[in-house]
Protein backbone atom coordinates (compact mmCIF):
# COMPACT_ATOMS: atom_id res chain seq x y z
CA UNK A 1 0.00 0.00 0.00
CA UNK A 2 1.34 3.30 -0.92
CA UNK A 3 1.29 6.55 1.32
CA UNK A 4 1.48 9.54 0.38
CA UNK A 5 4.44 11.55 2.21
CA UNK A 6 3.65 15.33 4.30
CA UNK A 7 6.40 16.07 6.44
CA UNK A 8 8.33 19.58 6.63
CA UNK A 9 9.26 22.17 9.29
CA UNK A 10 6.32 24.39 8.51
CA UNK A 11 2.29 24.00 7.66
CA UNK A 12 2.96 25.36 4.17
CA UNK A 13 5.89 23.08 3.18
CA UNK A 14 4.06 20.43 4.91
CA UNK A 15 0.83 20.89 3.06
CA UNK A 16 2.62 21.78 -0.24
CA UNK A 17 4.66 18.32 0.40
CA UNK A 18 1.49 16.27 0.57
CA UNK A 19 0.19 18.02 -2.32
CA UNK A 20 3.03 17.27 -4.09
CA UNK A 21 2.63 13.32 -3.15
CA UNK A 22 -0.72 12.97 -3.93
CA UNK A 23 0.18 14.10 -7.37
CA UNK A 24 2.43 11.26 -7.62
CA UNK A 25 -0.08 8.89 -6.69
CA UNK A 26 -2.99 9.81 -8.06
CA UNK A 27 -1.76 9.31 -11.41
CA UNK A 28 -0.33 5.91 -10.21
CA UNK A 29 -4.24 5.60 -9.31
CA UNK A 30 -5.88 7.06 -11.72
CA UNK A 31 -7.12 9.97 -9.45
CA UNK A 32 -8.75 7.19 -7.04
CA UNK A 33 -8.82 7.33 -3.17
CA UNK A 34 -8.00 4.41 -1.46
CA UNK A 35 -10.85 2.22 0.07
CA UNK A 36 -10.14 1.24 3.62
CA UNK A 37 -12.04 -0.26 6.18
CA UNK A 38 -14.56 1.57 8.51
CA UNK A 39 -13.89 0.07 11.50
CA UNK A 40 -10.22 0.16 11.31
CA UNK A 41 -10.07 4.13 11.75
CA UNK A 42 -10.07 5.69 14.98
CA UNK A 43 -10.68 9.11 15.61
CA UNK A 44 -7.97 11.72 16.53
CA UNK A 45 -7.31 12.56 20.05
CA UNK A 46 -6.48 16.08 19.15
CA UNK A 47 -9.36 16.55 17.59
CA UNK A 48 -11.08 20.06 18.44
CA UNK A 49 -14.60 19.81 17.68
CA UNK A 50 -16.17 18.73 21.07
CA UNK A 51 -19.79 18.62 19.65
CA UNK A 52 -20.93 17.00 16.71
CA UNK A 53 -24.80 17.59 16.24
CA UNK A 54 -26.86 14.49 15.66
CA UNK A 55 -28.83 16.24 12.59
CA UNK A 56 -26.07 17.52 10.63
CA UNK A 57 -24.54 14.42 10.42
CA UNK A 58 -27.82 12.53 9.54
CA UNK A 59 -28.46 14.76 6.70
CA UNK A 60 -24.51 14.78 5.29
CA UNK A 61 -25.73 10.62 5.84
CA UNK A 62 -28.20 11.31 3.44
CA UNK A 63 -26.30 13.76 1.11
CA UNK A 64 -23.55 10.99 0.59
CA UNK A 65 -26.03 8.02 0.27
CA UNK A 66 -27.87 10.08 -2.35
CA UNK A 67 -24.32 11.57 -4.42
CA UNK A 68 -21.73 9.43 -3.10
CA UNK A 69 -18.74 11.08 -0.64
CA UNK A 70 -17.37 13.46 -2.53
CA UNK A 71 -14.27 14.61 -0.78
CA UNK A 72 -12.11 11.95 0.87
CA UNK A 73 -10.89 11.73 4.40
CA UNK A 74 -7.40 12.27 5.13
CA UNK A 75 -5.69 9.77 7.73
CA UNK A 76 -2.14 8.16 9.00
CA UNK A 77 -1.30 4.86 9.48
CA UNK A 78 -0.70 3.41 13.21
CA UNK A 79 0.20 -0.35 12.79
CA UNK A 80 -2.62 -2.09 11.45
CA UNK A 81 -5.13 0.32 12.10
CA UNK A 82 -5.59 4.67 10.64
CA UNK A 83 -6.00 7.67 12.93
CA UNK A 84 -8.53 10.16 11.51
CA UNK A 85 -6.69 13.30 10.94
CA UNK A 86 -9.73 14.96 8.58
CA UNK A 87 -12.82 14.75 8.03
CA UNK A 88 -14.63 13.19 11.14
CA UNK A 89 -18.23 14.02 9.96
CA UNK A 90 -17.67 12.35 6.86
CA UNK A 91 -16.56 9.15 8.85
CA UNK A 92 -19.21 9.22 11.47
CA UNK A 93 -21.70 9.74 8.81
CA UNK A 94 -20.33 6.31 6.87
CA UNK A 95 -20.52 4.91 9.99
CA UNK A 96 -24.13 5.96 10.41
CA UNK A 97 -25.09 4.35 6.63
CA UNK A 98 -23.47 0.82 7.68
CA UNK A 99 -21.13 0.98 5.42
CA UNK A 100 -17.83 -1.19 5.47
CA UNK A 101 -15.95 0.73 3.65
CA UNK A 102 -14.79 4.65 3.10
CA UNK A 103 -12.85 6.54 0.75
CA UNK A 104 -9.32 8.24 2.09
CA UNK A 105 -6.10 9.07 1.45
CA UNK A 106 -2.66 8.22 3.91
CA UNK A 107 -0.22 10.29 4.99
CA UNK A 108 2.87 9.79 6.63
CA UNK A 109 3.07 12.06 9.52
CA UNK A 110 4.24 12.25 13.21
CA UNK A 111 1.84 13.62 16.33
CA UNK A 112 2.78 17.24 15.99
CA UNK A 113 1.38 16.80 12.08
CA UNK A 114 -1.67 15.06 12.65
CA UNK A 115 -2.56 17.65 15.54
CA UNK A 116 -1.61 20.55 13.41
CA UNK A 117 -3.70 19.24 10.03
CA UNK A 118 -6.34 18.71 12.44
CA UNK A 119 -6.77 21.77 14.03
CA UNK A 120 -5.76 24.17 10.77
CA UNK A 121 -8.44 22.05 8.96
CA UNK A 122 -10.99 22.83 11.31
CA UNK A 123 -10.44 26.38 12.10
CA UNK A 124 -10.09 27.72 8.41
CA UNK A 125 -13.45 25.85 7.92
CA UNK A 126 -14.59 27.81 10.70
CA UNK A 127 -16.31 24.73 12.11
CA UNK A 128 -14.99 25.12 15.26
CA UNK A 129 -16.96 27.55 18.41
CA UNK A 130 -14.88 29.75 20.20
CA UNK A 131 -13.92 27.40 23.37
CA UNK A 132 -13.37 24.78 20.96
CA UNK A 133 -10.99 26.97 18.97
CA UNK A 134 -9.09 28.30 22.42
CA UNK A 135 -8.68 25.08 23.70
CA UNK A 136 -7.16 23.60 20.74
CA UNK A 137 -4.58 26.29 20.61
CA UNK A 138 -3.97 25.70 23.92
CA UNK A 139 -3.03 22.34 23.27
CA UNK A 140 -0.55 23.22 20.04
CA UNK A 141 0.80 26.07 22.90
CA UNK A 142 1.02 23.26 25.53
CA UNK A 143 1.93 19.94 23.83
CA UNK A 144 4.14 20.93 21.15
CA UNK A 145 5.58 24.34 22.19
CA UNK A 146 4.42 26.54 19.68
CA UNK A 147 4.35 30.13 20.53
CA UNK A 148 1.37 32.57 19.65
CA UNK A 149 3.12 33.88 16.22
CA UNK A 150 3.62 29.92 15.44
CA UNK A 151 0.24 29.42 15.41
CA UNK A 152 -0.95 32.83 13.91
CA UNK A 153 1.04 31.83 10.57
CA UNK A 154 -0.02 28.38 11.12
CA UNK A 155 -3.67 28.95 11.50
CA UNK A 156 -3.78 32.23 8.81
CA UNK A 157 -5.36 34.57 11.81
CA UNK A 158 -3.86 37.28 12.82
CA UNK A 159 -1.35 37.15 16.33
CA UNK A 160 -3.66 39.40 18.55
CA UNK A 161 -6.94 37.42 17.19
CA UNK A 162 -4.90 34.00 18.62
CA UNK A 163 -3.61 35.74 21.77
CA UNK A 164 -7.72 36.69 22.39
CA UNK A 165 -8.84 33.54 21.78
CA UNK A 166 -5.99 31.55 24.17
CA UNK A 167 -6.87 33.92 26.99
CA UNK A 168 -10.77 32.52 26.89
CA UNK A 169 -8.52 29.04 28.77
CA UNK A 170 -8.82 31.39 31.82
CA UNK A 171 -12.45 31.08 31.85
CA UNK A 172 -13.98 29.17 35.05
CA UNK A 173 -15.51 26.13 33.89
CA UNK A 174 -19.46 27.44 33.78
CA UNK A 175 -18.11 30.36 31.04
CA UNK A 176 -16.67 28.03 28.90
CA UNK A 177 -19.55 25.17 28.93
CA UNK A 178 -22.35 28.17 28.26
CA UNK A 179 -19.29 29.31 25.44
CA UNK A 180 -18.98 25.99 24.54
CA UNK A 181 -22.54 25.46 23.81
CA UNK A 182 -23.20 29.00 22.14
CA UNK A 183 -25.28 30.17 24.91
CA UNK A 184 -22.68 33.14 24.67
CA UNK A 185 -20.87 34.76 22.44
CA UNK A 186 -16.79 35.55 22.67
CA UNK A 187 -17.34 38.69 23.18
CA UNK A 188 -19.45 38.14 26.18
CA UNK A 189 -16.82 35.57 27.53
CA UNK A 190 -14.22 38.84 26.88
CA UNK A 191 -15.99 40.92 28.59
CA UNK A 192 -16.08 38.90 31.71
CA UNK A 193 -12.07 37.20 32.33
CA UNK A 194 -10.74 39.79 34.16
CA UNK A 195 -13.27 38.89 36.88
CA UNK A 196 -12.68 36.12 39.54
CA UNK A 197 -14.42 32.90 38.90
CA UNK A 198 -17.56 33.28 41.29
CA UNK A 199 -17.76 36.62 39.33
CA UNK A 200 -17.66 35.54 35.80
CA UNK A 201 -20.32 32.47 37.13
CA UNK A 202 -22.53 34.95 38.57
CA UNK A 203 -22.89 37.38 35.05
CA UNK A 204 -23.38 35.04 32.79
CA UNK A 205 -25.98 33.67 34.54
CA UNK A 206 -27.27 36.78 34.48
CA UNK A 207 -26.39 37.33 30.76
CA UNK A 208 -28.27 34.21 29.84
CA UNK A 209 -31.50 34.47 31.70
CA UNK A 210 -31.92 38.08 30.94
CA UNK A 211 -30.31 37.47 27.22
CA UNK A 212 -28.02 40.38 27.66
CA UNK A 213 -26.13 42.12 24.86
CA UNK A 214 -22.12 42.35 25.25
CA UNK A 215 -22.10 45.92 25.78
CA UNK A 216 -24.98 45.68 28.56
CA UNK A 217 -22.88 43.17 30.38
CA UNK A 218 -20.07 45.21 30.44
CA UNK A 219 -21.85 48.22 31.78
CA UNK A 220 -23.23 46.06 34.46
CA UNK A 221 -19.19 45.16 35.13
CA UNK A 222 -18.67 48.60 34.93
CA UNK A 223 -21.45 50.38 37.28
CA UNK A 224 -20.55 47.27 39.87
CA UNK A 225 -18.73 48.82 43.06
CA UNK A 226 -16.99 45.26 43.75
CA UNK A 227 -16.64 44.12 40.16
CA UNK A 228 -15.29 47.30 39.36
CA UNK A 229 -12.76 47.24 42.07
CA UNK A 230 -11.05 44.27 41.19
CA UNK A 231 -10.68 45.15 37.58
CA UNK A 232 -9.79 48.98 38.55
CA UNK A 233 -5.87 48.66 36.99
CA UNK A 234 -4.39 51.76 35.42
CA UNK A 235 -4.17 51.43 31.47
CA UNK A 236 -0.40 50.70 31.92
CA UNK A 237 -0.55 48.28 34.27
CA UNK A 238 -3.58 46.10 31.34
CA UNK A 239 -0.85 46.94 28.22
CA UNK A 240 2.33 45.71 30.07
CA UNK A 241 0.19 42.62 31.40
CA UNK A 242 -0.96 41.76 27.80
CA UNK A 243 2.53 42.27 26.62
CA UNK A 244 4.09 39.93 28.61
CA UNK A 245 1.11 37.20 28.53
CA UNK A 246 1.82 37.70 24.71
CA UNK A 247 5.64 36.94 25.36
CA UNK A 248 5.80 34.16 27.88
CA UNK A 249 2.39 32.26 26.40
CA UNK A 250 0.83 32.14 29.89
CA UNK A 251 -1.62 34.81 31.73
CA UNK A 252 0.18 37.40 33.52
CA UNK A 253 -1.19 39.57 36.55
CA UNK A 254 0.45 42.07 37.86
CA UNK A 255 -0.53 43.63 41.13
CA UNK A 256 0.50 47.11 42.67
CA UNK A 257 0.53 47.56 46.48
CA UNK A 258 1.76 50.34 48.18
CA UNK A 259 5.36 48.89 48.46
CA UNK A 260 6.25 46.75 45.79
CA UNK A 261 4.10 44.38 44.13
CA UNK A 262 3.31 40.59 42.33
CA UNK A 263 3.74 39.54 39.37
CA UNK A 264 1.73 36.34 39.03
CA UNK A 265 2.39 33.82 36.10
CA UNK A 266 -0.49 31.19 35.99
CA UNK A 267 0.10 27.86 34.37
CA UNK A 268 -1.71 24.84 33.95
CA UNK A 269 0.83 21.79 33.98
CA UNK A 270 4.31 21.12 35.19
CA UNK A 271 5.31 20.83 31.49
CA UNK A 272 3.66 24.56 30.67
CA UNK A 273 6.01 25.97 33.70
CA UNK A 274 9.32 24.37 31.94
CA UNK A 275 7.92 26.02 28.62
CA UNK A 276 7.43 29.17 30.60
CA UNK A 277 10.82 29.13 31.94
CA UNK A 278 12.38 28.28 29.15
CA UNK A 279 11.37 31.15 27.02
CA UNK A 280 12.36 33.33 29.84
CA UNK A 281 15.74 32.37 29.95
CA UNK A 282 15.79 32.45 26.39
CA UNK A 283 14.98 36.65 26.13
CA UNK A 284 17.60 39.23 25.11
CA UNK A 285 18.41 41.29 27.93
CA UNK A 286 20.96 43.32 26.39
Amino acid sequence: MTKRKALGSGLDSLLSSTRKSQHKTDNETNNLPLQIPVHKIERNRHQPRKIFREDEIQQLAESINENGQIAPIVVREIGDRYELIVGERRWRATQLLKKDAINAIIIEADDKTSAVLSIVENVQREDLNSMEEAESLQRLLEEFKMSHDDIARYICKSRAHVSNLIRLNDLCNFAKDQLRLDKISMGHARAVLSLSSEEQTRVIKLCISKNLSVRAIEKIISSNTKISRSISKDQDTQILERQLTELLGAKISINHRKKGGVVSIKYSSASELDGIIDKIRKIDIN
